[in-house]
């Protein structure tokens, strides 16, 4: 207890100095500003999707999103945005607690354990940018995060009283993003639970059309499927596959490279999670079917990236179960290059001062440093897609093997019983041709 009171006082002073240094920037909850103004537009019945916010910003969630932010405009300022920051920095220990619940830790990890690590790494991950900008802006997507951990977590002890897929199919009805653990869900049969979450999602919609019809069909009308009226694609700040390939390419027009591209990550991804799942790795799958939304996602800001920082734990906990084999060091290793990258906030190093579209003309080094989080999202796939394939070799090896040994014991009683016979066969042609005297 002692030592858990000390990581949770060391994490409660790390957060506590994140968050006050984020407030010097001067786009400080310039997100939440957003939110609260979409929450204002749907209680006066302003057209939502026709206004313009702060730095010429615009409401880009589903309209579902503004009716859980309308709340947030009878808060006073100052108010709101203490309440959306404690939530934040209260739910970044939770949800690297929940990573932590699912197989196979629960069985390797007893709680005050996964407590432990969990305010530990929480204090050096809440300096991460994900979690910064996310601090900075007054985001919400830590909450996403433990929506679906949750969820994860009550399905796999069954305990989920046949509500299981309901936390996701919610946090996909604010952000589009976490719908692809539906996917998972039913690549993983778990079929109750992947229509418990397609039918929140869509009940979500269906509150919309309800409440403020004119602005769910003006989002649903297939305009969202853009990515241009989120932003701009080429900006470094979008860490998706798109983002990436329109930087490398340099030049927007990028759509039959990237389709087929997000395709082909997308079935890898949600394949290997599955894989992973049914093997009874949830928290494994967990981390690959986050980084696969986020990477086939048409805009995946930086902050968004705080959905794969759990992922991080995983990884770091996995090593040291396998320390001090080479796999466990090349993972630490690896987990400390990514680390590293997102406390230096390597992506905003580029150099941008050329203009609207300068992330299109970028050297090859900064295209590493712009195209980070994608290159470290890929790398993930290609390690899990290598396990896989070396595990799956293994198997068959040692299946081959077993089967081998198994003819051959087989085999043995006959042998003998022929090496008998033509022993007695010899003995018998000796005798009588060299009669004993």
């Amino acid at each position: 207890m002692r030592r858990t009171g000390w990581l949770a006082g060391g994490y409660v002073l790390s957060a506590a100095g994140c968050a006050l240094a984020t407030l010097r920037s001067r786009a400080a909850f310039g997100d939440l500003s957003i939110y609260t103004a979409g929450g204002a537009a749907v209680l006066h019945g302003t057209p939502l999707y026709q206004l313009r916010f702060a730095f010429g910003l615009r409401f880009t969630y589903p309209p579902f999103a503004a009716l859980l932010f309308a709340p947030l405009t009878w808060l006073p300022v100052t108010a709101g945005r203490v309440l959306v920051s404690a939530a934040t920095v209260l739910a970044l220990p939770v949800t690297s607690y929940l990573v932590l619940r699912l197989p196979p830790w629960p069985a390797q990890l007893a709680r005050d354990r996964a407590v432990q690590l969990a305010l530990a790494f929480s204090a050096a991950a809440i300096w991460l940018e994900p979690e910064r900008t996310n601090l900075k802006y007054g985001q919400i997507n830590v909450l996403l995060t433990l929506l679906v951990l949750i969820d994860l977590v009550w399905i796999e002890r069954g305990r989920c009283l046949g509500l299981g897929g309901a936390l996701i199919g919610v946090a996909a009805g604010i952000k589009l993003t976490p719908a692809l653990f539906v996917v998972y869900l039913v690549a993983t049969r778990r079929y109750r639970a992947a229509a418990t979450a397609a039918g929140a999602f869509a009940a979500t919609v269906a509150m919309a059309f309800a409440l403020v019809p004119g602005d769910a069909a003006r989002y649903w009308d297939l305009s969202f499927l853009d990515p241009a009226h989120v932003g701009r694609i080429q900006n470094v700040a979008n860490q998706s596959l798109l983002g990436a390939v329109a930087r490398v390419l340099g030049t927007l027009s990028v759509g039959p490279v990237w389709l087929p591209a997000a395709a082909a990550v997308g079935g890898v991804g949600v394949a290997l999670a599955a894989r992973a799942g049914r093997a009874g790795q949830a928290a494994q799958a967990f981390a690959l079917c986050a980084v696969t939304s986020l990477l086939i996602s048409p805009i995946s800001w930086s902050h968004h990236w705080v959905l794969a920082v759990p992922a991080l734990l995983v990884a770091v906990v996995a090593a040291a179960r396998r320390w001090p084999s080479r796999t466990a060091v090349a993972g630490l290793a690896a987990v400390a290059v990514v680390a590293v990258a997102g406390w230096a906030a390597i992506i905003w190093r580029v150099p941008l001062g050329g203009g609207h579209y300068a992330e299109l003309n970028l050297t090859p080094v900064q295209l590493i440093a712009a195209d980070a989080y994608v290159l470290a999202g890929l790398g993930v796939l290609v390690a899990a897609a290598s396990q896989a394939s070396t595990s799956a070799f293994h198997r068959r090896l040692s299946s081959s093997g077993t089967k081998q040994a198994s003819n051959e014991l087989r085999a043995s009683p006959a042998s003998a019983a022929s090496s008998k016979e033509n022993a007695a066969r010899t003995a018998a042609r000796l005798s009588s041709t060299y009669p004993p005297k």
